[in-house]
């Protein structure tokens, strides 16, 4: 990391390019001798590094990359463009959001005009990004769970539950939610029955009493909402990457869009 992750005034980190980013004085670069014993081309292989700067004179205007993904043998050499760059300021949000628009997989982060480090969208699949999401994912619970509480009442949320729990089944989740909620109430713990909610409960709950219909949207509209909670699998289980094959930057900006649309809707009907 460059620099380190801050709180903002409203107790919420503030996740950067730089708090994901690479520094230049721990990136992986080519100096003029490795140039002239072509021995960047072995960095860039044992590293799996598609680009690496170059590095002349304590100076970075250049860098080598690969024309095709993992792909050594062809390695061409470029300049840096201000296109090629971002400041290392910039919102982690943006910095997705311009990797999907622009369609890059590299920027260089400048700090006061000068090349400062290194950000990829492998650098993505990081505990940073993943704070910054789980972040997100809190403010859209938090929103689904008073949205509900204010259009339901508690026992039309617990009548919901009790028509999906199998008595076959011992470990069935819905069983447990009413179990906990039941020992919590007679404890004279204060609870809602929402606080025991999967967050794949919200989703359902509003797509089966149409409570999307509140927020203005049709079901089609609605179900293009599922996909948040594939992202949320992802979050909840670190191992899984946000970023692969499967699950490109496109799919992880949309996805993050999608989430904005809903806090948006949420908290404006």
């Amino acid at each position: 990391m460059i620099d380190e992750l801050y709180f903002k005034d409203d107790g919420k980190v503030n996740i950067t390019a730089a708090s994901v980013g690479i520094s230049k004085r721990r990136w992986a670069c080519a100096t003029g001798r490795d140039i002239e014993t072509d021995n960047y081309i072995a960095i860039m292989q044992s590293n799996r590094f598609d680009l690496i700067p170059i590095v002349l004179n304590n100076e970075v205007k250049e860098y080598f990359i690969t024309s095709k993904p993992n792909d050594f043998s062809n390695i061409e050499r470029h300049k840096i463009t201000f296109s090629d760059t971002l400041e290392l300021t910039t919102n982690i949000r943006t910095v997705i959001n311009n990797f999907c628009s622009e369609k890059r997989t590299f920027y260089f982060l400048t700090f006061q005009k000068e090349i400062a480090g290194l950000i990829t969208i492998g650098n993505l699949n990081c505990r940073q990004v993943q704070i910054y999401i789980f972040q997100r994912l809190c403010d859209l619970e938090r929103s689904l769970d008073e949205f509900l509480l204010d259009n339901l009442e508690q026992k039309e949320i617990i009548n919901w539950i009790e028509q999906k729990v199998n008595p076959e089944n011992e470990e069935d989740k819905y069983k447990g939610i009413l179990e906990l909620y039941d020992k919590l109430l007679s404890l004279d713990l204060e609870n809602t029955i929402t606080e025991h909610f999967y967050f794949v409960d919200f989703f359902n709950i509003f797509n089966e009493v149409k409570l999307f219909e509140k927020l203005g949207l049709t079901k089609k509209e609605w179900k293009k909402f599922n996909s948040i909670n594939e992202i949320r699998k992802r979050i909840a289980h670190p191992t899984r990457s946000l970023i692969d094959n499967q699950n490109t930057i496109d799919k992880l900006s949309s996805r993050l869009k999608k989430m904005d649309e809903l806090l948006f809707a949420l908290n404006n009907n």
